[in-house]
């Protein structure tokens, strides 16, 4: 799913890329979010939250396999416990792996989902460089 918030400032203006599970109990949603200064990937989740440890507040491991290999990482965990960050280096990982046609399974506690690259690239390109467009309506005030 693509959506675009546009304004006339820039600071303003986002797009969003999401990939919804088919089961939000036992499965993560993926979301790209683009501003003017970044981008940011989440990973969210829909039904029991994920609580931080004391020995590492707000970081929960993340285990990615593309293909052959396993990557064990943490996210950040957001206020909540359902909505998490990936870091720079595995956003980059991840979007590489779906571009050149891998399929991508995230383990995030008891979640755990596969991401299927069908049309990532095309999808990617538009969520990057949006389409500009006017707005219709002009209020008066």
């Amino acid at each position: 799913m693509f959506d675009q918030v546009h304004s006339d400032s820039k600071e303003f203006c986002s797009t969003k890329l999401s990939y919804r599970s088919t089961n939000p109990i036992y499965e993560i949603d993926l979301e790209f979010l683009n501003t003017q200064e970044h981008m940011n990937i989440y990973l969210n989740i829909h039904s029991v939250p994920i609580y931080s440890q004391k020995t590492e507040p707000n970081q929960i491991p993340l285990k990615i396999e593309i293909e052959e290999k396993i990557f064990h990482c943490f996210v950040y965990r957001l206020s909540g416990g359902q909505r998490f960050l990936l870091t720079p280096e595995i956003g980059l990982t991840l979007v590489d792996a779906l571009k050149n046609n891998r399929e991508v399974t995230m383990t995030l506690a008891e979640y755990r989902t596969v991401f299927k690259p069908e049309d990532f690239s095309d999808k990617f390109e538009k969520f990057l460089h949006p389409l500009a467009f006017q707005n219709p309506f002009h209020l008066p005030f």
